[in-house]
């Protein structure tokens, strides 16, 4: 065992990220395995951080599984906790809307409405409704109608929000300068020179 995961170290160390996801996976189920399921997940840890930007979320979403399956689903707050800080606000957005549902899964309400609404700061309604209706069913199904009306007040601040963002973005555009395209020259034709001698081919 010792040996195979010397091998593996050797194979991570040095390794472009984008080819270490499946490594870094053989690695945690060989731990799994023949070993123990902390080191498992230690393995799994680091693999957050030692694949491509690309893999990250996808990532943190296998080791969150592997921790809920391995120690328990309590013990994926951490994992969610450390995800949601380290991505990006897409990847952050995501994982906030899938810790709510752990939440809710726990017994949690509150904190999943919390989760909830801090994942629909990242969401514009319109084109990205998917975090608000995750809130609106929730609302419906866990909550009151206070809570309802705050969902709908956060909702027209952060619409509001992106309008005002688009529209910077829409007048900072128009103050670049236009490029000219280059005006197309018409050569002159070559006229004769009158003082120029016309040598005929037989006179060479």
């Amino acid at each position: 065992l010792e040996r195979t995961r010397d091998l593996f170290e050797q194979a991570l160390d040095g390794c472009p990220s984008e080819y270490a996801k499946p490594v870094f996976v053989a690695y945690g189920q060989l731990e799994e395995t023949y070993g123990l399921a902390r080191r498992a997940l230690r393995v799994y840890e680091r693999a957050t951080r030692g694949v491509a930007n690309a893999d990250r979320l996808e990532m943190y979403r296998f080791y969150i599984a592997k921790t809920a399956e391995l120690v328990g689903v309590a013990h994926t707050r951490a994992v969610y906790e450390r995800g949601i800080s380290e991505l990006g606000d897409v990847g952050a957005m995501q994982l906030s809307a899938e810790y709510a549902q752990t939440e809710l899964q726990l017994g949690e309400v509150d904190r999943a409405r919390a989760l909830l609404a801090y994942a629909a700061q990242f969401a514009d309604p319109r084109t990205d409704p998917r975090v608000w209706q995750q809130w609106h069913d929730f609302e419906v199904q866990h909550g009151s109608e206070d809570s309802f009306k705050e969902m709908l007040r956060v909702k027209r601040s952060v619409q509001a929000r992106a309008t005002d963002a688009r529209h910077l973005a829409e007048v900072e555009l128009s103050k670049q300068p236009v490029k000219s395209k280059k005006p197309v020259v018409d050569l002159p034709t070559a006229t004769a020179n009158p003082d120029e001698v016309a040598i005929d081919d037989d006179d060479l």
